[in-house]
């Protein structure tokens, strides 16, 4: 098991006096390496190393190979390396042969740290007789104790020093399987004679730790045995019994403290030396370095156990310390000769560069020649590229240099930025990695990687790496400028060469070190997971066209993925000119996102963050490029993005050279000895292509790390790269949507150079409908970039230097020639867009009109076809629209317009700008106000000064009325309600000045469950008729004459109960050959104003109804008439009015009295005219007090009004006027006026005329305000009903039939009456009543039932509480009786209190007598049946006067009130006394 590729191991030293160790190598490397140790230190938390490999050397190996320095960094990445917890993986050396005799003791260096020296020493014992043991072994043992074991565990004196390489000992006691064997060292073979006596083993090991263990009880057991078994070659010894296992566990588990033990010790003792030494800076002769190398030995001895974590916080410190002294002798001005002023590879690199003989001005060769730019680096006369090594630790002995003060400050830093990567790999258990040492023959590195890396820490290896080269650049510089002349630091030397070309070289070489270091990064960071997320992206990334040749592909690394497939970057051929690729092979922005390109697998925690890292270093790379490319005449960054017609400059001047050499041929390469940034700068077609393979590689990475605007940002040089290389349809795939990108960031000029070349490719590519579009864009942000012209009140002063007329004609004349519109935001090419808020009526016909203003911002005119306008409603939940249309074709100018816009509708109400459309060709200029307010057409964010236009806009309030003279349409409920039959609704229309030729009436229920049933319509008034009801909803009507109103009757039904409904009403009709069109849409509650109640008393020959009607929503009415006509049957008499109309408020109902009686007693009378003469029809003609507060409202101001300035205003005026009195009345507001009959007006401010009339030009504004002002003053009330208000309301009344009406009398007998008629009785006096009982059928609903003579079974009752009556006598009866018979009974009564008694109430049941077939049986066993009936006793409401029982009283009063005096009874008498 080889780790020696590891340094997280510890070394541990043996002696073999007795040639064991190859018996027992096998079970012993088995048992290795140490796991799950545990480091408890006093002033570090607790650590645990999961696992340590130790390296076993004989004693005198180790001591030759122990003065060897070693670096950390040789084994950059471990095994299984982690932090504290994670497994280290140690290795185990291999074993040395020796003799038994120690080695001499070596001298120990002064500073501590630089030697490789063994945590535990061991020693083999093979001894199974004590008596052999006694004599030989324990004096080998005595004396390998005193000459290798630590002065703390001998009897020499103490010295600290010994604790930097402090180690333990341990006396190993082998077992072997049998007694008496020999071992032969040279063939390594175990020869068997007798059995080995296990009790003698036993006897020597207790023997042995009996010597040299302590005696104390604290003293540490150093004393181990282990068996070998007999197949311990082969089998483990675990496997054979449970003994030999018990004694390597137990060996195993010393050898872990012991080792433990030692780094215990060697850590106490650096950490003090640490500190010592720390503390001693300020004395003067304080070396830094030689503090490095101490703290370094610290660092080095926790790698070694495998705690990187802390071995990467010393290295840390250190980079600190050491920045903190070169600031300070940097503050000073004076340097020390700890450093050496220049690295020695640098210096060489520039002599050589400058040296060698160049012509100054390097012709480069015509022919292009196309390389592959990422291959493998090639090496150069030294063996190795600088940069490429960076991470080789061993390339240099830097520990000797840095001691012996030979080290330069760069060396330095890269020498523990090394150390620092390497520990970060290990982090990030990087396994099997590459050897940080650069490859001789090809410099490739193996590419094998654990699927268990931590990715966050390769991201921050790359973060260090990024922050390391960028802070590097001066240091190199100032380097290599020291090389030359160490003491003109900083300065120029052109005694060797010009200043020129001394700063390029020194450039140069600055590039190929960084470019190599970068690169390097890179290679080691490199992962299979996230080459497997790149591969999709570099796929669509690649052109379809390249394909690279067979000797291209194969001098191209197979595994290497961190580059696009391409061969060249050349422009396409003529053949594929004519087929350009399609768009969708290339991504466009929204397509630039992982979860669209990448495999549909879950990224790896730190996938992205590694990524994002990765394109930092690519993007590093790809700016040395640039650089170089423009030292050496290739085009740079500036040229990579060719400038379109940028309006911000005024000239278009280059450079050239006076002595007619290109300007591209400005230096010499003698710095470039990378040979990859050496063939950079040959041709433009190679300095292209690597641009455009690093800007790719960047792309992706950035994509993958979600880096959103950098992804972009790259695309934009793709694609920019693509189109000076005139491969079009690729350069339009990337600037499909990278105008917002450039936007959204306030990068304007950028912005109009990608849509240039945007709209550029599409007129290579004759895509019009794409074009089209590009160009307004382009449009719109040169618009922006020159500034609106208004804020200078006209267009801007380079507004003709800006090709605006150019483009707006091909993109007119491109939307020609398409099918489809393509929309653009009005707001980005006109400004100062309103409308007029203030309409105007036409003088001969219906509608209005207004003015829409724009500023024309392109500085050209423009042809528009169409402009229209579209506000509508917000004043109802209806949203009516309504468009306003110019009537002919607009040239708009350059500056201030101003259009005319008109429509035929009329719906009025309040209403806002929605819409603003202005129509060239095919390009429709949008500006909807809705959809503005957040975001544009193109996705892109609108100007806050736009975006300020666009609120104003749809905050523009447009109040429409018609005028006096129009047409007007009203919806009402019918005039006149029979509850009997389906209820209506009529539609008035009043043609006002139009005289139309045909109209169509269309009504649309708003209501749910609402159904109008046009079918059934029927003009009411008017002599137009309907022409047709083909459709539902529909009434065509034929022609009206002006001046006429007609009224249309349309009933309706309800499938649920409703309290209100609404109805849209949509008259359009022709006048003059012109369609106008009106809409009204109100809201009628349907709930009756009246509710009519009625109470029934059946007397022998009569019916008495009382009819109260109430109000039934609070509104006072008026009824003007009322009647109910007899019928055939029944003969009706009522009151009749008084001509005054009667009054009904909310708690003051009106009670109605009619007295009903039969006609006839016909029999003939059948069963059809019995049901219909049976219904009688209460009719009733009323007004509401809400109804007529408008029409006098109306009167009162309709006149005057109509004789103002302001007569156009009247419908306008009078409407609102009625609905805000409606608004402002409650209940008692309206009963006071129904009393009074007078209307109070309000303050003007109080009805809020201000906001009402706010849709009024300010002129009439404040004309009408005057004159409202004045009117405003009580109306009053006519007393009389007015027509137009009066409703009809036909209220169908049944009458009951009652088969039996029973009356009953009481009559008390022989009792005075007081004045009045009312009976007089005593208290307690007896009184004798006569009760007369008869029926009739009167009532019945049939004649036969009205003459039969059937018997009726009668029971009657008295119920009368017990503290009022005393009843006696027949209180309760039965009887038997004809029709009209009188039945006579007696009861006494007898009063039990004084007062008004009422008479006791009466029950009465009725029965039919039957044959016993049928029925129920009474106690007598009669048959009967119960029968309806309807009883009038005729004492219900009568009273007896009941007096006290006393004839004469006698009473005495006494005077003197205070001495208890008053009022005493001395004497009364009864009645019955007298």
């Amino acid at each position: 098991m080889d780790q020696s590729a590891s340094s997280s191991k510890v070394t541990v030293e043996y002696i073999d006096p007795s040639g064991i160790y190859p018996v027992i190598s096998g079970d012993l490397q088995r048992n290795l390496p140490l796991r799950n140790l545990h480091w408890n230190s006093a002033t570090r938390p607790l650590r645990s190393i999961a696992s340590l490999h130790i390296d076993l050397v004989e004693t005198g190996v180790h001591n030759t190979l122990s003065t060897t320095i070693v670096g950390l960094d040789e084994p950059a990445v471990h095994n299984g390396a982690q932090g504290t917890g994670d497994k280290h993986v140690l290795s185990t050396g291999e074993t040395h042969p020796s003799s038994n005799v120690a080695t001499k003791k070596e001298r120990r260096h002064q500073i501590p740290g630089l030697r490789q020296t063994p945590y535990l020493k061991l020693f083999f014992l093979r001894c199974s007789d004590v008596d052999a043991y006694r004599s030989i072994h324990r004096k080998q043992i005595r004396e390998w104790i005193r000459e290798n074991t630590p002065p703390s565990q001998s009897t020499a004196a103490l010295n600290t020093q010994e604790f930097h390489d402090a180690f333990e000992w341990l006396i190993v006691h082998v077992i072997l399987p049998d007694d008496g064997r020999s071992i032969s060292r040279a063939s390594n073979t175990v020869n068997t004679d007798t059995k080995a006596s296990k009790r003698g083993s036993a006897a020597v090991t207790e023997k042995v730790r009996a010597d040299f263990n302590g005696s104390s009880k604290t003293a540490v057991d150093r004393v181990a045995q282990i068996q070998i078994t007999r197949d311990s070659e082969s089998v483990p010894p675990a496997r054979n019994n449970e003994e030999p296992l018990a004694g390597w566990e137990d060996f195993i588990s010393k050898t872990k403290a012991l080792v433990l033990s030692s780094f215990d010790l060697r850590v106490t003792q650096y950490e003090e030396d640490i500190k010592e030494r720390d503390a001693q800076r300020s004395i003067p002769g304080w070396n830094f370095n030689t503090f490095f190398v101490l703290k370094e030995g610290l660092a080095r001895g926790f790698e070694s156990v495998g705690l990187v974590e802390d071995a990467l916080t010393g290295y840390q410190e250190l980079a600190l310390g050491l920045t903190s002294i070169i600031e300070i002798e940097d503050d000073e001005g004076q340097r020390g000769d700890h450093f050496k002023s220049f690295t020695d590879e640098f210096s060489a690199e520039l002599k050589q560069a400058l040296q060698t003989e160049t012509p100054q001005r390097q012709r480069f060769k015509k022919e292009s020649t196309v390389i592959s730019f990422f291959g493998n680096s090639q090496t150069n006369d030294k063996g190795h590229i600088l940069g490429s090594n960076i991470l080789d630790t061993n390339r240099k002995p830097f520990r000797e240099l840095i001691l012996a003060n030979e080290i330069s400050i760069f060396d330095f830093r890269c020498y523990l930025f090394a150390k620092e990567v390497s520990l970060l790999l290990r982090l990030a258990n990087v396994s099997g990695s590459p050897d940080l040492k650069e490859s001789s023959a090809s410099g490739s590195v193996e590419t094998a990687r654990s699927e268990s890396q931590d990715l966050l820490l390769l991201a921050e290896v790359c973060r260090r790496a990024m922050e390391f080269l960028a802070a590097s650049g001066r240091m190199i510089r100032d380097d290599l400028r020291s090389s030359i002349h160490p003491l003109s630091r900083g300065h120029a030397t052109p005694g060797l060469s010009s200043v020129s070309t001394f700063d390029d070289t020194i450039e140069d070489i600055l590039a190929c070190w960084t470019f190599s270091a970068a690169q390097r990064i890179l290679q080691v960071t490199r992962t299979s997971t996230l080459t497997n997320q790149l591969q999709p992206l570099l796929r669509n990334l690649s052109s379809s066209d390249e394909a690279p040749s067979p000797a291209q592909s194969s001098a191209i690394d197979p595994n290497r993925v961190d580059l696009p497939r391409r061969t060249s970057s050349l422009p396409v051929h003529a053949h594929q000119a004519t087929n350009p690729s399609s768009p969708d092979t290339f991504p466009s922005i929204t397509s630039l996102d992982a979860a669209c390109l990448l495999p549909p697998t879950s990224l790896q925690t730190g996938t992205q963050e590694l990524a994002a890292q990765h394109a930092d270093l690519e993007l590093l790379k790809r700016r040395i490029i640039a650089d170089v490319g423009q030292r050496y005449g290739r085009f740079g960054i500036h040229g990579i993005r060719p400038q379109a017609s940028d309006p911000f400059r005024s000239d278009d001047m280059e450079e050239i050279a006076l002595d007619g050499t290109p300007s591209y041929i400005n230096g010499t390469q003698n710095g470039l000895q990378n040979q990859d940034l050496e063939q950079v700068p040959q041709s433009d077609e190679s300095f292209s292509k690597a641009y455009e393979d690093l800007t790719a590689m960047a792309l992706a990475l950035n994509v993958v790390g979600e880096r959103r605007r950098s992804a972009e940002s790259l695309t934009a040089d793709l694609a920019s790269c693509r189109f000076r290389l005139k491969d079009y349809s690729t350069a339009a795939s990337y600037f499909r949507q990278l105008a917002t990108f450039y936007y959204n960031n306030d990068w304007m000029r950028l912005e109009i150079s990608m849509l240039d070349m945007y709209a550029q490719c599409l007129q290579h590519l004759d895509r019009k409908t794409d074009f089209c579009q590009a160009g307004i864009q382009l449009l719109a942000r040169f618009i922006s970039a020159r500034g609106p012209p208004y804020r200078h009140g006209g267009i801007n002063e380079r507004g003709n230097s800006l090709p605006v007329g150019h483009y707006l004609r091909d993109v007119i004349d491109a939307s020609a020639r398409l099918q489809q519109t393509i929309s653009a935001p009005l707001q980005n090419f006109f400004g100062h867009v309103s409308l007029d808020p203030y309409i105007r009526h036409f003088d001969n016909q219906d509608g209005f009109k207004t003015s829409l203003k724009l500023q024309n911002l392109m500085g050209a005119r423009l042809e528009a076809q169409e402009v229209r306008v579209k506000i509508v409603r917000v004043d109802t939940d209806q949203h009516d629209e309504i468009w306003l249309r110019a009537e002919t074709s607009e040239v708009l100018q350059p500056g201030a317009n101003s259009i005319t816009v008109q429509t035929t509708v009329m719906s009025p109400g309040w209403y806002n700008v929605d819409l603003i459309e202005i129509r060239s060709a095919n390009i429709l200029f949008v500006s909807d106000t809705a959809a503005l307010r957040s975001q544009n057409f193109f996705g892109q964010l609108v100007e806050n000064e736009t975006r300020n236009q666009v609120s104003e806009l749809g905050k523009t309030h447009v109040l429409v009325w018609p005028d006096e003279q129009a047409l007007s349409v009203r919806l009402s409920l019918s005039r006149s309600i029979h509850l009997g039959k389906p209820r209506s609704v009529e539609i008035l229309v009043s043609t006002g000045r139009n005289r139309i030729t045909q109209g169509r009436l269309v009504l649309r229920a708003c209501s749910a469950g609402l159904r109008l049933h046009t079918a059934d319509a029927e003009i009411r008034n008017g002599d137009t008729p309907i022409s047709a009801k083909s459709q539902t909803g529909s009434l065509d009507l034929g022609a009206f004459d002006a001046a006429s109103e007609i009224s249309v009757r349309v009933p309706y039904g309800l499938e649920s109960d409703l309290a209100d409904i609404k109805v849209r009403i949509e008259f359009t009709y022709t006048v003059d050959g012109r369609e106008h069109l009106h809409i009204h849409s109100k809201g009628l509650n349907i709930q009756l104003p009246l509710n009519v109640n009625v109470q029934d008393n059946f007397q022998q020959n009569a019916l008495f109804s009382n009819f109260k009607i109430g109000t039934a929503n609070s509104i006072p009415a008026r009824i003007s008439e009322y009647d109910i006509q007899s019928t055939e049957m029944f003969r009706v008499s009522m009151s009749h009015s008084t001509g005054e109309p009667l009054e009904i408020f909310p708690r003051q109902p009106l009670s109605l009295v009619a007295k009903i009686q039969r006609s006839a007693l016909d029999t003939q009378i059948t069963q059809v005219d019995l049901a219909s003469q049976s219904k009688l029809l209460l009719k009733l003609r009323y007004a509401c007090l809400d109804k007529e507060i408008s029409t006098a409202i109306e009167d009162a101001l309709s006149v005057p009004l109509r004789k103002s300035e302001s007569s156009d205003l009247s419908r306008l005026l009078l409407t609102a006027l009625s609905q805000v009195i409606a608004s402002t009345q409650s209940i008692h507001d309206l009963e006071t006026i129904a009393l009074s009959r007078e209307i109070p007006i309000a303050t003007f401010a109080q009805y809020g005329w201000e906001s009402i009339l706010a849709g009024l030009e300010p002129e009439r504004r404040a004309m009408i305000s005057r004159w409202l002002y004045q009117n405003h003053r009580t109306i009053r009330l006519p007393s009389k009903i007015d027509s137009r208000n009066l409703l009809d309301l036909a209220v169908p009344v049944e009458i009951p039939h009652v088969p039996i009406v029973i009356e009953a009398r009481v009559e008390i007998c022989g009792c005075a009456t007081a004045p009045g008629d009312t009976p007089v009785a005593a208290l307690d006096q007896s009184l004798l009543a006569e009760v007369t009982i008869q029926y009739s059928r009167y009532w019945a609903q049939e004649p036969d039932q009205m003459s039969s003579d059937d018997l009726m079974s009668i029971t009657y009752e008295f119920h009368a509480s017990s503290d009022i009556w005393l009843i006696g006598g027949q209180r309760k009866a039965k009887f038997s009786a004809k029709a009209r018979e009188r039945c006579k009974f007696s009861v006494v009564l007898l009063p039990q209190r004084v007062g008004h008694l009422l008479y006791p109430s009466l029950e009465v049941r009725v029965a039919q007598v039957q044959d016993r077939s049928r029925g129920s049986r009474d106690s007598t066993g009669t048959v009967i049946d119960d029968v309806a009936h309807e009883l009038n006793y005729l004492n219900q409401a009568n009273g007896i006067l009941i007096v006290p029982n006393l004839s004469t009283s006698t009473l005495s009063l006494e005077g003197n009130t205070d001495a208890g005096g008053g009022a005493w009874l001395v004497e009364s008498k009864n009645r019955s006394d007298r």
